[in-house]
């Protein structure tokens, strides 16, 4: 699931202020899909929490002690058995460890990266007219191996510190570009997992955008008029 981090998209703005980002997906107050609950984005987030996941696994015994209360001492002492459970599996189920060959795949993800993210800053800068300054694509992946990958993407302009607004059309060439064929989600979550870097950043300098790429934009602007 990709979700695009831009103030439009966003409930709480006040997590995007801020010069670089530490981790949005560990951070205590995590940015909330605009549409909070409706959003599928929003339950999928609320997985990250681990406060959240330690409830669920334990939220059924309150439930059976209040059917059976003849109940509450085996519910009580079934209690850390299953969050310790829960641990376990977390801790030594859920990290992936490097294969053989994996070097190679781990080159061509990044290599892939780098080129599409390059290619989304090239059209966003053109497409809005940036002559200067630099752009920064942030990709934060969750680190739950076993679940749906979870992708925050966002481009921060370095002249001013702030997270670009991107519009619904820029939004969808995002998600359209990055992660084609060839590039996934799944394979890009393997390669953060085992170099345990959960966050990749792409930049370009603006003034490097040929004239040629902008006259490309123009065009696709003047297509859309």
């Amino acid at each position: 699931m990709i979700f695009v981090l831009a103030p439009s998209t966003i409930f709480n703005r006040r997590t995007l202020k801020v010069r670089r980002f530490p981790g949005r997906l560990a951070e205590p107050q995590r940015p909330l899909p605009r549409r909070l609950m409706l959003s599928s984005a929003f339950w999928r987030m609320a997985v990250e929490s681990s406060m959240l996941r330690n409830g669920a696994v334990v939220a059924p015994i309150p439930a059976a002690v209040v059917i059976a209360p003849d109940l509450v001492t085996a519910s009580l002492a079934l209690s850390p058995i299953l969050l310790f459970l829960l641990l376990f599996a977390e801790g030594n189920l859920a990290p992936v460890k490097a294969r053989n060959g994996d070097e190679d795949e781990v080159d061509r993800v990044l290599d892939l990266l780098r080129l599409r993210g390059k290619n989304v800053l090239t059209r966003i800068a053109a497409g809005r007219g940036i002559q200067a300054g630099r752009l920064t694509l942030v990709i934060e992946q969750s680190s739950l191996a076993r679940l749906p990958p979870m992708t925050l993407v966002s481009v921060q302009s370095t002249a001013d510190a702030r997270v670009l607004d991107l519009t619904a059309e820029e939004q969808r060439m995002v998600r359209e570009t990055l992660f084609a064929e060839g590039l996934n989600e799944a394979a890009l979550l393997r390669v953060n997992l085992v170099q345990k870097k959960p966050m990749r950043e792409v930049s370009l300098e603006v003034s490097s955008i040929s004239a040629h790429a902008r006259l490309a934009a123009m065009a696709r602007a003047v297509a859309r008029a």
